[in-house]
């Protein structure tokens, strides 16, 4: 008895030191695991915002009316337009011109208020007259009779930048057998204002320095 009483008092502290160190061991190892698992998370980085750069503006500004046919020429009203929209749309091909529209009737005090109220933008003005001065004969205004007046003023001082004519006559001498509209006809007429108005525009652009590509040569050069 007294030697069991013995061996378990000389047990209880061992089994203390042992429990001590095991607790311990636990304690640093803890220690050591948490400060080695700290991660650092990934940064993330958001679509890189790229800077629009401002649109050019074209270099050429036009605005472009027509006035109305002088009502002693008994040219059609209709034909106004006819050579407005055409100059419009030849002026357009150009890439660098921008174009727009000031509509029909506009006389030349009206060219010239537009003018002086603009920045940057020319005012084309176009008109459409006759050759012909006898009023026995006024009454045709045939292809070859008619023609397309144009002035370009310049932007706040309304100067006059250029001035011209164009005149389109599909029928000459020594052209026979060439199909199409009678000489006479008003469909001819509005055919040879069409050409007229493109013939406008190109002129117009040649006053900047700008030249487009004369795709009637190339056909005929084809043929």
């Amino acid at each position: 008895m007294i030697l069991n009483t013995l061996g378990q008092a000389r047990l209880f502290p061992l089994i203390a030191i042992l429990l001590t160190c095991a607790i311990g061991s636990d304690a640093q190892s803890g220690r050591r695991s948490t400060g080695g698992s700290t991660a650092t998370a990934p940064s993330v980085s958001g679509p890189k915002t790229v800077e629009k750069k401002p649109e050019k503006p074209p270099s050429i500004q036009l605005l472009v009316g027509v006035a109305d046919p002088d009502a002693f020429t008994n040219i059609p009203y209709y034909l106004s337009d006819t050579v407005l929209d055409n100059c419009l749309r030849r002026l357009g091909d150009a890439s660098d011109v921008m174009a727009t529209s000031a509509g029909r009737g506009m006389n030349r005090s009206d060219a010239i208020r537009h003018a002086k109220e603009e920045k940057n933008r020319y005012v084309v003005w176009l008109q459409i007259g006759s050759d012909l001065t006898n009023s026995s004969k006024q009454s045709k205004n045939g292809p070859d009779e008619l023609y397309v007046n144009y002035t370009i003023f310049e932007p706040e001082t309304a100067k006059v930048r250029q001035s011209g004519r164009t005149h389109q006559s599909i029928y000459k001498t020594g052209r026979v057998g060439v199909s199409g509209p009678s000489k006479n006809s008003p469909l001819y007429s509005e055919y040879a204002l069409k050409q007229a108005a493109r013939e406008t525009a190109e002129r117009v652009l040649e006053t900047f320095d700008i030249k487009l590509r004369d795709e009637r040569m190339l056909q005929n050069r084809e043929r």
